[in-house]
């Protein structure tokens, strides 16, 4: 900066300080003073729209993307360039028959991962996507896939503010497209048959991750209105829970809906409650369909649904026509933007195991670089639904001793959690075992045996693929999507390029070649699945 520059900048803070000096102590005279009512709720003090993100970018951070990999107490036992597969989001994603397995891998169609040494892609009309789960009933597998408006994420040079962007927001709000889930007969992998598209309303953004099981109810993130507020940039408006019944998946119906005290617009007395309100950086609405680990209809009665910044809902679902919460859990030391709880993960364990009560908070980074608070990954103890407990976090990653940075903030792209392993898998889950992804910093796996105390075992930091120039291509990072098989003790690792075949020590010895599902980890889902066989 030359000196001129300085001395300007210099100038004009001492203006601004004059200026807000002068405000305050009006403010200090009398309330309702002309300069007092010129600041929010008539006080004098910072301008609206201090504290919001994005925040500067860090000093350190590279100027490059880092082609390197790092790899920790784990071993690549296949890469395929191209097919990305699914795994966490949603949590339920295998369609198996006999010995195949197959994952979805999105407009390729699905990747067949049944040798897990030669995965081949196995193209099908349409692409994959969506919840994959076999419905015992009508024999059938099924696949319900979202469907909705864009996304509004702020783009440099482009919308820099997402939503807040005024042209941006009416391009988004014009989608003239589906907004709801469409409901597929998979039982053919490749030809998929189209059954429904149900709609959750004209305006809203229909919906984004949800939760089917093969039960007779799926559980939707949806947004049915455009009048659901919502603070993030990523998006036009906010979801809440809709709960529809698929007991015949050609006539979907609404079964019931919730949300928020204060999340539609017209309830402003609530909405002024919460803390974040009108910071234009949180994620005031739900993301993810709750995890209901006993169906309705056979005598559950509890689901564990994300809602951002409003916090991780335990539903009591004993009336599933009006489900209501339990009890709200909220960390204390939250702060703005990111997704608190992106997905809530019920701790797959046997009666008596000390993690049989424990549920998994992942939350996910909007912003790259840290330009915003991280968060951290939480354990919540629901042994008492309506007073849960926060009793552990995950350990900050830090990098590999010969990485170019020194904090992954520094690393490029975004930094926290993002997917944790399918709910619906092959095998016996290992309750003590939870293999997440977390973009710039890999895939991990770590130890919760004490759910106070996590202890990271193994990692893989893929190459960060993309051009400097190209936002798109690297500001995610690489890591987005995990799928365990506990039977063959083999990690399925989808990036944004491509998909890795890995395994580590601390699962055990690798089964490769093709092998039979003898069970799922979550019992009462898939049941019945091998009558596939024909």
């Amino acid at each position: 900066m030359s000196k001129r520059d300085f001395d300007a900048e210099r100038r004009t803070f001492l203006r601004m300080s004059a200026a807000a000096g002068a405000a305050a102590v009006a403010g200090l005279a009398g309330a309702g003073s002309a300069h007092a009512g010129q600041q929010r709720g008539g006080l004098a003090g910072l301008p609206d729209g201090v504290g919001t993100t994005p925040f500067k970018r860090p000093m350190g951070s590279l100027n490059y993307l880092d082609r390197k990999q790092y790899l920790h107490n784990m071993e690549i036992l296949a890469q395929i360039d191209g097919p990305s597969v699914a795994g966490g989001e949603p949590l339920m994603a295998m369609w198996a028959k006999g010995a195949q397995r197959l994952l979805p891998a999105g407009g390729a169609g699905w990747l067949d991962v049944s040798d897990a040494r030669r995965p081949v892609v196995v193209p099908a009309k349409g692409g994959i996507s969506g919840c994959v789960a076999y419905n015992t009933r009508l024999k059938k597998w099924l696949m319900v896939r979202s469907a909705g408006q864009p996304n509004s994420s702020p783009k440099p040079g482009e919308y820099p503010r997402g939503q807040f962007d005024e042209d941006f927001r009416k391009q988004i709000m014009s989608y003239k497209g589906l907004r709801g889930i469409r409901v597929y007969d998979i039982t053919d992998p490749t030809a998929p048959g189209l059954l429904n598209e149900f709609s959750t309303g004209e305006t809203g953004t229909g919906t984004h991750m949800n939760f089917y099981d093969g039960g007779r109810y799926a559980y939707l993130e949806a947004g049915w209105t455009d009048q659901l507020r919502f603070e993030n940039s990523g998006r036009a408006s906010s979801n809440g829970l809709m709960i529809v019944d698929l007991s015949d998946p050609e006539k979907v119906s609404e079964v019931s809906r919730w949300h928020f005290p204060g999340q539609l617009r017209g309830e402003e007395e609530e909405y002024k409650k919460y803390w974040w309100a009108g910071s234009q950086a949180a994620w005031s609405g739900a993301h993810g369909g709750p995890t209901v680990p006993i169906r309705v209809e056979d005598g559950g009665r509890v689901g564990y649904g994300g809602f951002g910044h409003y916090g991780m809902v335990i539903f009591d679902l004993t009336d599933i026509k009006n489900p209501k919460p339990y009890s709200v859990a909220r960390w204390d030391y939250e702060s703005i933007d990111g997704i608190p709880y992106h997905t809530c993960y019920p701790v797959i364990a046997p009666a008596g195991h000390r993690l049989r009560n424990i549920v998994i908070g992942i939350p996910e980074a909007h912003l790259p670089d840290c330009r915003e608070p991280y968060k951290p990954q939480h354990l919540i103890d629901v042994s008492d639904l309506r007073h849960p407990r926060f009793i552990g976090q995950f350990p900050r990653p830090t990098p590999p001793p010969d990485a170019p940075y020194a904090d992954f903030c520094l690393a490029t792209g975004r930094f926290s959690t993002h997917n944790i392993q399918c709910w619906v898998a092959p095998g016996t889950a290992r309750p003590e075992i939870a293999v997440t992804t977390w973009f710039n910093a890999g895939i991990r796996v770590h130890d919760i045996s004490d759910p106070t105390r996590p202890r990271e075992l193994a990692y893989f930091v893929p190459p960060h693929r993309g051009t400097p120039e190209d936002y798109d291509s690297w500001f995610r990072g690489d890591a987005e999507r995990v799928f365990v098989e506990w039977d063959r003790n083999l990690i399925w690792f989808g990036t944004r390029t491509g998909t890795y075949c890995l395994t580590s020590p601390t699962l055990g010895k690798p089964v490769q070649e093709p092998r039979a599902i003898k069970n799922w980890t979550v019992p009462h889902c898939n049941a019945g699945w091998d009558n596939s066989r024909g």
